[in-house]
């Protein structure tokens, strides 16, 4: 039972990002799954914590590789990361609490802004580099 494919269309032409955001696909099908099955708070607390980790450390990588490139865009991309990073963290912190209960509400957010994210962001800087090597 899956939420989200990985297809080449989500493709940024680096190996080691393409790699990265396939492994969030994972983790966010695993929290999916994780929802549908009606796991444990505790289990689904660990599923969105790892999420955010990974999300964290991806975001990192994918901006110290837009420095290397010297990608114009980089500001306003960690502007990007950081408004998902407070909102994921946001959804963690009420769910532990108990005033949040995880839905597919907050799956389809976390879907639709990865996966919008990479469609459009993520490809301008893939656009980015292309047009640099060809220039």
């Amino acid at each position: 039972m899956s939420l989200i494919k990985w297809t080449p269309e989500f493709s940024v032409n680096h190996p080691e990002i393409d790699k990265e955001h396939q492994s969030l696909f994972e983790m966010l099908n695993r929290f999916y799954q994780g929802i549908q099955e009606s796991s444990p708070k505790e289990k689904l607390a660990q599923l969105i914590k790892g999420l955010i980790n990974y999300a964290r450390t991806h975001f990192k990588h994918e901006e110290e590789y837009m420095r290397s490139i010297a990608y114009p865009g980089l500001l306003a991309h960690q502007k990007e990361h950081q408004e998902f990073m407070d909102k994921v963290n946001e959804f963690y912190e009420k769910y532990t609490n108990g005033r949040l209960i995880l839905s597919i509400e907050v799956t389809n957010f976390i879907k639709n802004w990865i996966t919008n994210h990479i469609k459009k962001e993520d490809k301008r800087y893939a656009t980015f580099v292309g047009k640099e090597k060809n220039a």
